[in-house]
């Protein structure tokens, strides 16, 4: 919403801009009460009698840390986004840039519904002890630069380091990249708690000529 320039005046409280930034810091708060609380839990478990088999402390430790990381780098965007959103500069050359560059990010949709949808999945298949679904992968990072260099192949060429918002642009570029890094891992760990579907389908055929399903049925070769 910051880099598409659509949330309105910031300083009006039922601005969207303003709203959805209301929103962020409690979800973002919660998120961190959250963490610290399962970190705690956590580390009680060391003192918890292993009835039914040792609790995977280890794993989870991953999950709280991995999950950990991706917070951070939506923080960071979103610090990212509003320096780039406020940045002024008074060389009318710079300013120039960073118009042409607002004007190509409100023509860009950078919506990531993809990284939403497969947190929840990962929330509902811990939730509900439910097997993740087969050949889940982490989405890839979101390829701002490439969708703006095919509007525009010079915005975001080398010799434009120093223009404002450049280094702020490049920050949330490789915090996307870090965010689908640790959901690959995220979803690496959860899958060895909570499984995975398999709709795989082997045939083994025995030395008598017998042929064995992975269901355990099994027929007659002709």
């Amino acid at each position: 919403m910051r880099l598409s320039r659509s949330e309105g005046d910031i300083n009006d409280k039922k601005s969207p801009g303003r709203r959805l930034d209301k929103a962020r810091v409690k979800v973002f708060t919660k998120e961190l009460a959250l963490l610290a609380g399962l970190r705690q839990h956590s580390a009680f478990t060391a003192w918890e009698p292993a009835f039914g088999g040792k609790f995977p402390r280890e794993q989870y430790d991953m999950i709280i840390q991995e999950a950990q990381n991706v917070l951070n780098y939506m923080a960071l965007i979103a610090y990212a986004s509003d320096i780039l959103h406020n940045k002024d500069d008074g060389d009318r050359k710079k300013a120039s840039w960073l118009k042409n560059f607002d004007r190509l990010m409100r023509s860009v949709n950078i919506t990531y519904h993809e990284l939403t949808s497969t947190l929840s999945l990962l929330s509902a298949s811990v939730i509900n002890g439910n097997s993740l679904p087969p050949y889940l992968k982490a989405p890839e990072p979101y390829s701002l630069s490439a969708k703006l260099e095919a509007i525009d192949a010079d915005i975001l060429d080398i010799s434009h380091v120093t223009e404002p918002g450049y280094a702020a642009f490049a920050v949330m570029q490789i915090a996307s990249s870090l965010i689908s890094d640790d959901i690959g891992k995220l979803i690496s760990n959860i899958k060895s708690l909570v499984g995975e579907v398999d709709f795989s389908f082997h045939v083994i055929e025995s030395t008598d000529g017998e042929i064995f399903a992975n269901d355990g049925s099994k027929g007659k070769q002709d």
